[in-house]
């Protein structure tokens, strides 16, 4: 309790300003399809609108990265949230193809700024002793309150239904809706713009916070996580240094040492491929292996949320003892047991059970992982690290979910268990090997 009171007030506005924008934008991912279809669109339509939102996310991710050193963190959160805003109010006041489109870019160029946004924001606002609680603090309300929003949400249709006269699945309530969850989006705007400018908000140091050198500081001698001189085959080529020199000041200094952020890369990567081969899809397992009905089903899936959001607030504790690598390690590697008990026990009450405990220990520190990251990363290179740290969760759902429906017609879901179980296998592995085992050998 004493680390959630050392919490900075900027730390709780930006908390504050999290929990109104999940919450509305919960309204938004609710109703989204059934607003499209609602409008008399097809639905290839709506597979359009979700395409287009990725592309302009990748399209832009780099410029927008590069945007949010440039104008300040604050700056960009409260751009990201203007844009959700934005999009929210096209799709309610102006529903028709082209503005759709312009909303749905508009969302994925906000969800880019945010994701390189707030890690190093909160890292900003928060110091050794509560950067823990805080991260976790934030998982957990983003999911508390997405829940809290969708609940709420839930009743908004029929309140306009009965207001405007008409049915609660026509497209008028839908736009309401939206119209509701833009005006919270705007609300989420009051805690960012009461935290006010630091003096040195915008500075842009080349150290880490913790007082080691950084990756992506040109005046670190030495690799910050390996502890030794990179060697010349993680150095690029010096005949590409002329290139480096038209890049912006950060990226040049982490092209110049790679391999620190390529160990931070890979564990991510790895990650991704096993969650896009079967995350996707447990609703679909639960229904085919065990034939549970759609509110079982809520049911279940209402529990996922709430036991990740717990162990989200959990992890700090475990981190203040082992530190923060060593807890994401062990908490991923005993979740492991737990997804082979769920793809292959036949008892649905023990399935359910491993479920909930893979969910718990193999999230419990994945808002750890950010604070790791940016604890070992230059302030002005921050939102491009988290960028790329969240461009790796991302990769494997490129092509991996379209693999997996291919295996499940053919196989069944036993292969993917199998995949998915090595691909975090190797991942825990990778913590280890990069994090966790020169810090243990140092201390025996």
């Amino acid at each position: 309790m004493q680390r959630w009171r050392h919490l900075s007030r900027p730390a709780r506005l930006y908390l504050l300003h999290a929990a109104l924008l999940t919450s509305s934008l919960a309204i938004i991912g609710l109703f989204f399809n059934l607003a499209i279809l609602a409008l008399g669109y097809p639905i290839r339509f709506l597979g359009l609108l979700n395409t287009v939102s990725i592309a302009v996310a990748a399209l832009l991710s780099l410029p927008l990265w590069w945007l949010a050193t440039r104008i300040g963190l604050r700056w960009a959160l409260l751009a990201s949230a203007l844009l959700q805003a934005g999009g929210a109010l096209l799709f309610a006041l102006w529903p028709t193809p082209v503005p759709l489109f312009g909303a749905v870019a508009l969302t994925g160029a906000a969800a880019v700024l945010f994701q390189v946004s707030a890690p190093p924001f909160m890292m900003r606002y928060s110091d050794p002793a509560a950067r823990d609680h805080l991260f976790s603090a934030n998982a957990a309300i983003n999911l508390g309150f997405a829940g809290l929003g969708s609940l709420v949400a839930g009743g908004l249709p029929a309140l306009f239904g009965r207001l405007f006269s008409v049915d609660a699945t026509a497209g008028v309530v839908y736009r309401a809706t939206f119209a509701v969850a833009a005006v919270g989006l705007l609300l989420s705007l009051v805690p960012l713009l009461l935290i006010g400018e630091r003096a040195n908000d915008e500075r842009t140091p080349a150290s880490g916070d913790d007082g080691q050198d950084a990756i992506g500081s040109d005046d670190a001698a030495h690799d910050p996580i390996a502890g030794t001189a990179p060697p010349a085959s993680r150095r690029l080529p010096r005949a590409i240094s002329p290139l480096l020199a038209r890049l912006p000041a950060p990226w040049r200094a982490l092209l110049r040492r790679p391999w620190p952020l390529i160990m931070l890369l890979i564990p991510p990567f790895l990650i991704s491929w096993g969650a896009a081969l079967l995350i996707p899809y447990l609703n679909l397992f639960f229904k085919q292996r065990f034939a549970v009905g759609d509110a079982t089903l809520g049911l279940i899936f209402a529990g996922l949320n709430v036991a990740t959001g717990v162990a989200a607030l959990i992890g700090p504790l475990l981190s203040i003892r082992i530190g923060k690598i060593r807890t994401i390690a062990l908490t991923q590697a005993l979740s492991i047991p737990f997804l082979l008990a769920l793809g292959f026990v036949p008892l649905l009450g023990v399935v359910v059970g491993a479920a909930l405990a893979r969910q718990a220990l193999f999230n419990m520190g994945s808002p750890l992982y950010d604070a790791f990251a940016m604890e070992r990363t230059a302030e002005d290179v921050r939102p491009t690290v988290i960028g790329l740290i969240n461009g790796a969760y991302s990769v494997g759902y490129l092509a991996a979910p379209t693999i997996s429906t291919f295996v499940q017609e053919r196989y069944g879901f036993g292969p993917l268990f199998v995949a998915t179980t090595t691909c975090y296998g190797l991942a825990v592995l990778s913590n280890y090997w990069f994090f966790v085992r020169k810090e243990w050998t140092g201390r025996i």
